[in-house]
């Protein structure tokens, strides 16, 4: 099966084509524009399979929990090959994807993304259970839902992993915890398998369907800022 997978949720970006013959992925940081550059790291990896965009059997994409603007633009790509083209697209949650990569680990896992204003969107799975739903949080959240006594070092991991650890420590250096030492790493083979799974199980998502955001965007808090305001203004 032809698949094409991307996820650009973070500030590290993950692509990757898996063909019958081949599979060839791109992790990418620094100057790298969803916007811009996508697109083209799609055909230079096409190119490179000797395939084309029509040869595509299987589209995937992470739906968040992540950057809005990296979410909506991936999204947005990944939607515009499948309904030129009829490919179905199958998205997977983010934090999901990430804790696929590390989930032969024996004790509970912390997948983290920087969400800005001194937040993370991050969970926390133990032997593929959830301890902790995706939530907008902070590292004293994770200490007041998960307590100190852990059997096992807890494994952060994710593209923020080290940032969170650091705030983790600057909380409380009493929680037993290790950081992953290959991250970030490459999303793409983890984001494939869970979407080939998925696709077996459920098809290909609805056309209705988009990315998750767990926080309101600025927009939409300046939006209710403004109602109050006014509201205010006329009591």
């Amino acid at each position: 099966m032809n698949i094409l997978a991307a996820d650009t949720s973070s500030e590290v970006a993950s692509v990757a084509l898996k063909t019958e013959n081949s599979y060839e992925e791109r992790l990418i940081s620094g100057c790298f524009s969803p916007s811009e550059d996508l697109l083209g790291v799609f055909e230079e990896l096409l190119e490179s399979a000797g395939i084309t965009m029509k040869d595509l059997e299987l589209l995937a994409v992470t739906k968040g929990p992540g950057s809005f603007t990296g979410l909506r633009i991936a999204m947005a790509s990944m939607k515009g090959i499948s309904s030129a083209l009829s490919i179905p697209l199958v998205s997977i949650p983010t934090l999901d994807v990430i804790y696929d990569t590390v989930r032969d680990y024996p004790g509970p896992v912390l997948s983290a993304i920087d969400a800005r204003k001194k937040k993370f969107y991050f969970s926390v799975k133990e032997n593929g259970k959830t301890l902790i739903e995706d939530r907008d949080g902070n590292p004293e959240d994770a200490i007041a839902s998960l307590g100190k006594d852990l059997p096992v070092p807890m494994l952060i991991t994710g593209p923020d992993a080290l940032l969170f650890a650091e705030k983790l420590s600057m909380i409380d250096d009493s929680m037993p915890f290790i950081i992953d030492s290959s991250s970030p790493r490459n999303l793409s083979r983890s984001l494939i398998k869970l979407a080939i799974e998925k696709y077996r199980k459920d098809g290909a998502d609805d056309i209705g369907e988009g990315p998750v955001y767990i926080r309101r965007s600025d927009a939409e808090e300046a939006l209710e800022r403004k109602i109050k305001e006014n509201a205010d203004g006329r009591l």
